[in-house]
């Protein structure tokens, strides 16, 4: 078990206190990339920051809040560090091929619940994706190190990864507290 910090952002709607004492809050986009949940950037705050100045574009500020939690392979469907997971996924997407229930319209989403609600082979609290290309390269968000300058491949220091908790407390998320803007804090101005 590995403790983790997460960082979960949201529109701004200057409501602070009911923030900290209702948070995390479930994503109600109907394109969510991984279904119904609690999304959250794995460790690097500067995505929740590319998410609320870019990703979203929450016009009104956003706001950030840490959280920590418990992950284990068990428990986190982990597509990004784990490549049983990621055979497993591939398998599923085969099953679906040879059902015909897969085209080039199926989503990481439509997998997901296939595995879950249809097939009854996931057993889950949480998955862990790395969305390749969320940002661009030319962001100030990004970090990509090229391996070699007349190439394009590169390793990217600040990937895009989410981790979708699928209940409030999956994964032991505890320890919910706005980081930003500094005005919402606990102390500021003191």
């Amino acid at each position: 078990m590995t403790k983790k910090v997460v960082y979960q952002t949201l529109e701004d709607r200057e409501n602070p206190d009911y923030i900290e004492s209702d948070g995390p809050f479930p994503c109600k986009r109907l394109n969510a990339w991984l279904g119904e949940g609690f999304y959250f950037w794995d460790t690097f705050i500067e995505n929740a920051h590319w998410w609320g100045s870019e990703g979203a574009n929450y016009n009104d500020g956003y706001v950030i809040c840490k959280s920590e939690c418990d992950f284990t392979d068990e428990k986190c469907f982990d597509l990004v560090g784990n490549t049983e997971h990621i055979l497993e996924f591939a398998k599923a997407i085969k099953l679906m091929k040879e059902k015909g229930l897969y085209n080039d319209q199926t989503t990481v989403a439509r997998i997901i619940y296939h595995l879950k609600d249809v097939l009854k082979m996931f057993n889950y609290e949480a998955s862990r994706v790395y969305g390749v290309k969320s940002k661009l390269l030319n962001s100030k968000f990004s970090a990509c190190i090229n391996f070699l300058p007349s190439k394009p491949q590169y390793l990217d220091i600040l990937p895009a990864i989410q981790i979708c908790f699928y209940k409030k407390k999956s994964l032991n998320l505890r320890n919910y507290k706005i980081v930003f803007p500094d005005e919402y804090i606990d102390g500021y101005g003191i």
